[in-house]
């Protein structure tokens, strides 16, 4: 990873924390996307092809807290687990969006729940790609 990239993404976890703790939550772990892909690209593999359907990548998909669009498995660049104030254990999948995003690609990261982020500068040109495309998601400024 770059060095830059680097820094945004450690800009967007403490954005992301600073709203956490703001409501009285606690952050307790970054989980970052090479751990998620290895989890589950590892079940993925345990199913020998003809097992291999939608419901079956479905179901792994939920164990890992994400979801199946388009046929495909999108995987955030990092997930921040924390505890509520009610000591609620929760998790957010936060992906950094750049200027080299296709439509198609934000858009599963979008209908995949995740929270988008981008650089200052690239955040307008980003909507104005979702809303061309119909995209509904919020993207934050770093």
């Amino acid at each position: 990873m770059k060095h830059s990239t680097t820094q945004t993404c450690i800009a967007c976890i403490h954005a992301h924390a600073e709203k956490i703790e703001q409501v009285g939550g606690r952050l307790t772990r970054i989980i970052l996307d090479y751990e998620l892909k290895r989890d589950l690209n590892r079940e993925l593999a345990a199913l020998s092809p003809e097992l291999q359907t939608d419901e079956a990548r479905e179901r792994i998909a939920g164990r890992h807290g994400l979801s199946l669009v388009n046929g495909k498995i999108p995987v955030p660049d990092m997930r921040v687990e924390y505890d509520t104030a009610d000591m609620e254990h929760r998790n957010v999948d936060l992906e950094l969006a750049t200027r080299s995003y296709r439509s198609r690609s934000l858009a599963e990261k979008a209908k995949a729940g995740f929270s988008l982020y981008a650089r200052r500068g690239e955040v307008q040109r980003l909507r104005r790609v979702m809303a061309e495309r119909e995209i509904t998601a919020e993207i934050l400024s770093l």
